[in-house]
């Protein structure tokens, strides 16, 4: 599972490339049939890095590994989390009348009549008008408050994704490998880094000659 195509080819770079395209793609799909069509993304966009990956002269194991982890274990979280942020968008963030300019309206004015509230009542220690204003402030803006909270949790979760991709590699990029993997990965130099590189025979030298040297 050694990466010699570059850093490009590095689980976190492709897993983020993966992400990204499923992302843009993400809204367009059908939404009963998301988490295969996101996967269809998924495959249709590894299959572009591939092509790439294969002119680099990267070892196909490594590329193995590379596509069990983004295909097998990415996605299925992924697909997850996206649809439930799917559903959201769809329901509009659990927002009364998804936020319109009447719904910020009626927002504002809650805000006012509770900061108002919260002034008058007397075992609440609050006495600044400022207080209301705030809390009406705050009722305007309250459907891109809660519409940014659910797409930074979202986006937490892709980043966690591709953090651990990272992660992944970085404690199994040697662990665990055998001679023949790594003469799968470097099927050139693998001789020569083992040790055990044959040495030439000219025409001239016979084996008793190089036997005796």
């Amino acid at each position: 599972m050694l990466n010699i195509a570059g850093p490009d080819y590095d689980f976190s770079t492709v897993v983020f490339a993966v992400l990204q395209e499923c992302e843009h793609r993400r809204r367009g799909l059908d939404p009963e049939n998301l988490a295969l069509e996101l996967r269809e993304v998924a495959r249709d966009k590894l299959s572009e890095i591939k092509a790439a990956y294969d002119e680099a002269g990267g070892s196909p194991k490594y590329w193995e590994a590379l596509d069990q982890e983004v295909m097998s274990t990415v996605m299925p979280q992924y697909t997850q989390a996206a649809s439930e942020m799917t559903q959201n968008e769809r329901d509009g963030f659990g927002i009364w009348r998804n936020g319109d300019l009447t719904a910020r309206v009626a927002f504002t004015f809650g805000g006012l009549f509770l900061g108002g509230l919260i002034i008058v009542t007397p075992f609440i220690p609050i006495a600044e008008n400022i207080f209301t204003f705030l809390l009406a402030g705050g009722g305007f803006v309250f459907p891109d408050l809660k519409r940014y909270v659910h797409e930074r949790k979202h986006a937490k979760q892709l980043n966690r994704l591709i953090q651990e991709s990272a992660y992944y590699q970085h404690n199994r990029q040697l662990q665990y490998m055998t001679t023949s993997d790594f003469r799968e990965s470097f099927p050139l130099a693998a001789p020569r880094l083992l040790g055990d590189e044959e040495q030439p025979v000219t025409p001239r030298e016979s084996t008793t000659e190089r036997l005796s040297s």
